[in-house]
């Protein structure tokens, strides 16, 4: 029998699981998804229970089977007939969704591939002779596996470094913007700090919002950009190379992505066909720069990049613009430079973006907005620690994630696969750049599960 660990229960862990049952051949499989809370196909992104908080894709491109576009939107279809493929969908109904395809797979399985679902958190990985790997528990129970899935999906943003004093030291900070007792940890008058502009602040900010619209929300990042509102492209370049051999450099990439929008607009389209057309390409693009045109995107593009890519549904457009324009959401971009608390409030030294000024910022609270860990060396997670001081696992140069090798194996310090260990997540950005959203994850999903059968 082959037994098949899977370390996390997210979408990736769901959607390896839900693969590998899928392609259960006729040597028997034993299939073990563990995660840490018991809770299935939740996660960071999908553990809410707000109805306000949506899914930032429409239903028409969220099926977890690459191979059944519409997977997705028939479910929750069933579910409310007026969603339709281009409805933005709540991110608790698609937790749901991934639990009922678990389980459909799961019913579908042959009678000797079996799924056994496990509450726990793996405190260390070994490898055996033989090509076996034992996962410890924190409990002090121990797994033995033929494969180990490493699929713990977002782990907590650290607090950004500053030049004076510490962040998790103060009585007033947050650093788990989605904890389940977040509102009444806020009272309804406190005035509010989110570290961060992106998607994740915007849902917290208007969550606080909508509970007391005169609420103080103020928002603070390096280059104070928000998100840009959702329009779904006419698939007018679907499937097209929207850049072939003029892209070498950042440079290059950038002027000639630009000539082309130029072109979508003459044509009376515009850019999000562009930018949709681009995302099958991405990947081959990132691996074609060298390290050093890596680091200049990063530097220089990836802010803007992410607000374009990253997009907000039209509804919620409009409600974080009308919190703007009221006032009770304010935006701005600087850096933290320290802090100290007072007996109600934090005081934050803030540098302004292009100032050399430092400026006082008050807050009540202030929750960190940054999203997830990016580099696998800040991580605090006693697993990641472990694997990285043992070379079972190696991060990326860039503080990305992890470097990985065909069919998403996990690398070693030498460079070399480590047996039998496959990754999936958000740390694939090191090797593939778009590794966060369900087009790209479901197809490594499927990819890692016919390395495992």
């Amino acid at each position: 029998m082959r037994t098949v660990l899977i370390v996390g229960a997210g979408f990736s862990g769901v959607a390896c699981a839900i693969q590998m049952l899928r392609l259960a051949g006729r040597q028997p499989l034993r299939l073990l998804l563990l995660n840490r809370s018991g809770r299935l196909a939740r996660g960071m992104a999908y553990g809410t229970q707000s109805q306000q908080h949506l899914l930032n894709v429409v239903a028409a491109k969220m099926s977890v089977l690459p191979d059944d576009p519409e997977h997705f939107l028939r479910y929750a279809a069933l579910r409310d007939s007026r969603v339709t493929g281009s409805s933005y969908v709540a991110r608790s109904v698609y937790g749901d969704y991934l639990e009922w395809a678990l389980r459909q797979a799961q019913d579908q399985a042959p009678r000797h591939a079996s799924l056994d679902c496990i509450s726990g958190s793996v405190c260390r990985l070994q490898t055996e002779t033989g090509g076996r790997l034992e996962a410890m528990l924190e409990d002090g129970r121990r797994i033995e596996a033929d494969r180990v899935v490493l699929a713990f999906g977002h782990l907590p943003a650290p607090p950004p470094e500053m030049a004076h004093g510490t962040l998790a030291d103060s009585a007033h900070y947050v650093p788990d913007p989605w904890r389940a007792d977040l509102l009444s940890t806020v009272g309804v008058h406190d005035p509010v700090l989110l570290l961060g502009s992106g998607l994740t602040a915007v849902d917290i900010a208007l969550q606080l919002l909508r509970r007391n619209p005169s609420q103080c929300v103020h928002a603070l990042s390096r280059h104070g950009l928000l998100p840009q509102p959702s329009k779904p492209p006419c698939g007018h370049l679907a499937g097209s190379p929207l850049l072939r051999d003029e892209a070498p450099t950042v440079r290059a990439a950038l002027h000639a992505f630009m000539r082309q929008v130029e072109r979508l607009e003459a044509a009376g389209l515009d850019w999000h066909d562009a930018l949709a057309a681009l995302r099958h390409q991405s990947a081959g693009i990132w691996q074609a720069w060298p390290a050093v045109e890596r680091r200049r995107f990063l530097r220089h593009v990836r802010p803007y990049w992410d607000v374009h890519r990253h997009q907000l549904p039209p509804m919620v457009q409009q409600e974080l613009a009308a919190a703007l324009e009221r006032g009770a959401l304010r935006v701005s971009a600087g850096r933290v430079m320290g802090i100290r608390d007072e007996a109600e409030l934090a005081v934050l030294a803030v540098q302004p973006r292009g100032s050399e000024a430092v400026v006082e910022l008050r807050a009540a609270r202030i929750i960190n907005c940054t999203g997830s860990c990016a580099s696998p060396r800040r991580a605090s997670m006693p697993l990641v620690r472990q694997l990285l001081a043992d070379g079972l696992m190696q991060a990326d140069a860039l503080g990305l994630g992890v470097e990985t090798g065909a069919g998403c194996t996990v690398l070693g310090a030498d460079g070399k696969p480590t047996p039998g260990l496959y990754y999936i997540g958000p740390w694939l950005r090191a090797g593939y750049w778009e590794a966060t959203a369900v087009p790209e994850l479901r197809q490594f999903a499927a990819t890692i599960a016919r390395a495992c059968m």
